[in-house]
């Protein structure tokens, strides 16, 4: 079977919202923050006709295994969240990789007791730039695409399969 990672378009989110919202609210685990799905929840189409933002669906068989979302390159806000049983499989970086090629340029911010998606962010190019500590006292690291280099990855992967 064969993923596919599709782009939701502004016309078709209104149809999709609730679907990739109660996906999230199942599989998010504790690393996205309030903020970050309130973000979500907020998001329209008109967002999404918007330059630098984007949602991307991974699925299998009609399936639903992983979404990414984020706006203004995820400076606003970015998430990625993946059906347990498909971790480590190879759909957040297939998702990552789209992002970047498709936009470009990528912002996120991850706390840095989230190692599996550190290692995705960095395995896709994406490069620390600051680091901060949030009310809660948890260490969190910004990290963005890096020049071409990280678009140049970006681009040569997406089109590699993530599994057979």
């Amino acid at each position: 079977m064969t993923m596919l990672i599709t782009s939701v378009s502004p016309e078709t989110w209104p149809r999709l919202r609730k679907r990739v919202l109660a996906f999230v609210a199942n599989y998010k685990d504790r690393h996205i923050t309030p903020e970050t799905n309130s973000r979500l929840r907020s998001l329209t189409g008109d967002d999404l006709a918007g330059i630098g933002s984007i949602v991307l669906l991974a699925t299998e068989q009609n399936r639903l295994l992983g979404v990414l979302a984020c706006k203004e390159h995820g400076q606003d806000f970015s998430l990625a969240v993946v059906r347990k049983a498909e971790r480590s499989k190879g759909v957040g970086k297939e998702l990552l990789r789209r992002a970047i090629a498709e936009l470009g340029k990528f912002h996120v911010e991850i706390a840095s007791d989230n190692v599996p998606s550190l290692k995705l962010a960095f395995a896709c190019g994406l490069r620390a730039h600051s680091v901060f500590v949030r009310d809660t006292g948890k260490v969190v690291l910004r990290l963005k695409t890096d020049g071409p280099q990280a678009l140049a990855l970006g681009l040569r992967e997406r089109n590699t399969p993530a599994r057979n």
